[in-house]
């Protein structure tokens, strides 16, 4: 069915904005959409493809399948999670390919309680969940008992139990939502990029949220980094720099000494980064002295290529220990099952530490890299100015 277009243009919908915005009136309702792209030219070219294809009108979505708006999807440079290193779909795709094989998208909308239910009852997420829980009851009972010589009543002990399975129910089901969450994506890159469907196409998509929120909030104290540091001695200057910039450690582990660059600032390529972006931080402060957690980059006369600036051998084992020793987590040596403290709780204590000090959130989050609350809003990293603003803040004292 043809439609009536008219009234196009281009525009830069904000004074700040590099991009141009295109639009169009398609039946008497104006439509808006972003040619990304800053060359005029380019975006005039992409507005006269979109008018051509607005006057043959939506392809008509009986017979458009699930593969076809998730291949769109990831043909735009999107992901769907977080995919293995030796490659393949992550697991939110797996089971989003799995579950909506080949189904048409009129009908997906009618499937996705069902799609909870089916995901929440597979063998491996059951059989996680179940080990997940003997995890954390071991951590929750083992912080409860402290230094105490009274053993933990009954009453106690089903407490514990009753806490530690709501809490790890609720990861389950917050997984889910995360799964629904990029359909979701999917439904709406397909409405506003691709126009393959309507916005009357896009479903409920039934997302507990906050119900289930089981966020980790674990940080550390200035106490618990005395300790680990006391106790992991060769680890020591990775766990200051951690500690510091809040930098993800499997991130620190892929830093090599030719990222450190002639004036001190570490450029590591997006390629090595979880969100693919370049990642720049700048290891010195205004005067052009280092931090006392960054002396050891800066001062550092030879930079060997390719050579890794912290060597993580045999890291994952030995922070476990000293974690269970020091009751930041439980580990059982037979098993080498672990559940407590990670590494990855350095950030959440970065973002602590600049938020105390002050630091406004641009800055500390052009150090860490961190994502913003709202869903799917990313930032973008700042200069080195505002990063040594931010690190100069919280450092210690040289």
């Amino acid at each position: 069915m043809d439609h009536e277009v008219k009234g196009g243009g281009v525009r830069l919908p904000s004074a700040k904005s590099k991009t141009y915005q295109m639009y169009l009136t398609i039946d008497g309702q104006k439509r808006f959409r972003s040619t990304d792209t800053s060359d005029l030219e380019e975006a005039a070219e992409k507005l006269k493809e979109w008018e051509t294809q607005a006057k043959i009108g939506h392809r008509e979505t009986s017979g458009l399948r699930y593969e076809e708006i998730r291949d769109d999807y990831l043909a735009n440079g999107k992901n769907l999670g977080h995919v293995p290193k030796n490659g393949g779909a992550s697991a939110i795709q797996r089971d989003l390919d799995m579950f909506f094989k080949n189904i048409r998208v009129s009908a997906i909308g009618g499937r996705l309680t069902e799609f909870r239910k089916w995901r929440e009852s597979l063998a491996q997420v059951l059989e996680s969940q179940a080990e997940t829980l003997q995890k954390e009851i071991a951590l929750r009972t083992m912080k409860a008992t402290g230094s105490r010589r009274k053993p933990l009543s009954d009453v106690e002990k089903a407490k514990i139990e009753k806490e530690a399975t709501t809490w790890v129910e609720n990861g389950v089901k917050a997984t889910t939502d995360k799964r629904l969450k990029y359909l979701s994506a999917i439904f709406h890159h397909a409405f506003k990029k691709t126009q393959k469907i309507s916005k009357a196409d896009i479903p409920y998509f039934p997302i507990l949220g906050t119900k289930v929120d089981n966020v980790k909030q674990g940080k550390f104290t200035d106490q618990d980094l005395s300790n680990l540091l006391a106790e992991l001695p060769a680890y020591r200057q990775l766990i200051r720099f951690l500690n510091l910039t809040g930098m993800r450690s499997g991130q620190a582990a892929a830093m090599t000494w030719d990222m450190v660059d002639k004036d001190n600032v570490l450029r590591m390529p997006g390629f090595l980064t979880k969100n693919k972006e370049a990642y720049s931080l700048a290891l010195t402060d205004k005067s052009g002295k280092p931090y006392a957690e960054t002396a050891f980059l800066v001062n550092m006369k030879l930079r060997p290529h390719g050579s890794p600036v912290f060597d993580m051998t045999n890291f994952r084992q030995e922070w476990r220990m000293a974690c269970a020793k020091l009751k930041l987590g439980w580990f059982n040596p037979k098993t080498r099952n672990y559940r407590g403290a990670q590494p990855h709780d350095f950030r959440r204590t970065a973002i602590t530490n600049f938020a105390e000090k002050g630091v406004n959130e641009d800055a500390s989050m052009s150090v860490t890299g961190h994502k913003t609350a709202s869903a799917h809003k990313r930032y973008k990293i700042g200069g080195a100015q505002v990063q040594r603003t931010a690190l100069g803040a919280v450092s210690r004292t040289r």
